[in-house]
């Protein structure tokens, strides 16, 4: 399981150095896994970090104060979906 997770934190962090976006140990229901904000024309789409991937996330702004939108892992990826399409259409 860990390569998956370690698989899914490349591309998180992909899409960290391409928008605006913040770590930080957020969640005190997961206190230590830090949770990575980012703020896309699509809208907002958190994930959270194993302590192991943290080293791909050099280049991300540290937060404690990152607000959560509300948004549910159905709608971050529906997100993800348009914005994949939104990117797509302009090339």
């Amino acid at each position: 399981m860990d390569s998956v997770y370690r698989e899914r934190a490349h591309l998180v962090a992909h899409l960290a150095a391409v928008y605006p976006a913040t770590i930080g140990l957020t969640d005190p229901n997961e206190p230590d896994w830090a949770v990575v904000t980012i703020e896309t024309p699509q809208g907002q789409m958190c994930w959270h970090i194993s302590p192991d991937d943290y080293d791909l996330f050099k280049h991300v702004e540290r937060s404690l104060d990152a607000a959560w939108d509300g948004h549910t892992t159905d709608e971050k990826y529906a997100r993800l979906d348009a914005l994949t399409a939104q990117v797509a259409a302009e090339r």
